[in-house]
Order: structure tokens, then C-alpha cells, then sequence
């Protein structure tokens, strides 16, 4: 791995590991997880409790496996490069079927809430798709470059500075519904009406 699809490894892992805890962390946020699926017209509402189950198990098992990628990387190992690219192929997979759900919520205007990252006050929008397009960017980016790249053990120093950035880059599109209403204009509260 170079230090580009480093970065991009730990930026990924980040992410699914967040999404991945908070639906993990308790039964509750498992069926509120569940439960934000059920208005989407993409399933039957018997299938909406075994596909949250799914998903979770696939982000939880991104996360090892994009996990064992990095350190593999780091170590030098010779089979880092074939695992990571297999991992770096179901994480696009999996980004790409949420993704397509996240389109479709917000062209339907269904007015489901996010719960990538637990519970949310937004509903799906365009940042959410802009996201996913980023995340899917970034798995590209890494895959090109981990299938076109030659092994080698990166140095400690740059290795950590990919990591870094890696981090930094995924608490931005963890916290990006907050960073957006931070920086969009706050509307003006309509006038009061005179009473006659």
C-alpha cells in the first residue's frame, strides 16, 4: 500500500467502524438502525429486520478487514496487497447498494433520517448522496491504487501522516450533516402576525 491508499484504508475504517459501533452498541440502536429502513420502498417489511442484520455484519466485517489490510501494510506482510484488494471490492459493493438507497430516498422525498451514524435529526438529502460519492471515490482511488501499486513497507513517519489525514478526513464526513449546519445561513424566523 502506498501512502495514498494508506490514508484512504484508515479514512474508510473510520467511517465503518462508527456506523458499524452504532448499531452494534445496544438492541435499541439496532432496531432504530431497523427501524429507519422501513420506509424505504426497497424491501418487504419482513425483510427490513434481516437486511439491518446484514448490513451491520458487513460493515463489522469491513472494519476487520480493512483493520488487518493496514496493519498487513504496515508489518510489510507479502499478502497485503491481494487482501486489501479483495476488502477494498466488498467495501465498494457495500457502499454502492447504500448509496443506491440513499438515491433512492431522497428522489422519492420519503423523508427518512440517516442512522449511518446512529440517530439523526436531517433527513436523507444531497449531502448524503455527495458523501456516499466521496466514500465511493475513495475506495476507487485506494483499489487503482493497491492493485497498480508495488508492495512495500511504508516508513513510520509518513505511514503516520496517512494515518492522520486518514482519520481527520473521516470524522469530516462522519460529522457532515453538523458541518453543514454550521456553516449554512440560519433562515430568519417568519414574521408574527397583527392581531386586528
Amino acid at each position: 500500500m502506498s501512502y495514498l491508499s494508506l490514508g484512504l484504508a484508515a479514512a474508510l475504517w473510520c467511517v465503518f467502524a462508527a456506523s458499524a459501533w452504532s448499531k452494534l452498541r445496544s438492541r435499541a440502536a439496532q432496531r432504530a438502525f431497523a427501524d429507519s429502513l422501513r420506509p424505504l420502498p426497497l424491501l418487504p417489511g419482513r425483510l427490513v429486520g434481516p437486511a439491518a442484520a446484514a448490513v451491520t455484519a458487513a460493515e463489522a466485517a469491513i472494519v476487520l478487514g480493512l483493520g488487518w489490510s493496514v496493519v498487513a501494510a504496515l508489518a510489510g506482510r507479502a499478502g497485503a496487497g491481494p487482501a486489501a484488494t479483495l476488502v477494498l471490492l466488498a467495501t465498494g459493493l457495500l457502499l454502492a447498494v447504500l448509496t443506491t438507497g440513499v438515491v433512492l430516498a431522497v428522489r422519492r422525498r420519503t423523508g427518512v433520517r440517516c442512522a449511518c451514524f446512529g440517530a439523526a435529526e436531517r433527513p436523507l438529502g444531497r449531502r448524503h448522496v455527495v458523501r456516499n460519492g466521496l466514500l465511493l471515490a475513495g475506495v476507487a482511488v485506494a483499489l487503482v491504487d493497491v492493485v497498480a501499486g508495488a508492495a512495500h513497507r511504508p516508513a513510520p513517519a509518513g505511514a503516520a501522516v496517512a494515518l492522520l489525514a486518514g482519520v481527520l478526513g473521516a470524522v469530516v464526513l462522519i460529522r457532515l450533516d453538523d458541518l453543514v449546519d454550521l456553516f449554512l445561513p440560519i433562515g430568519a424566523p417568519p414574521p408574527a402576525r397583527r392581531e386586528p
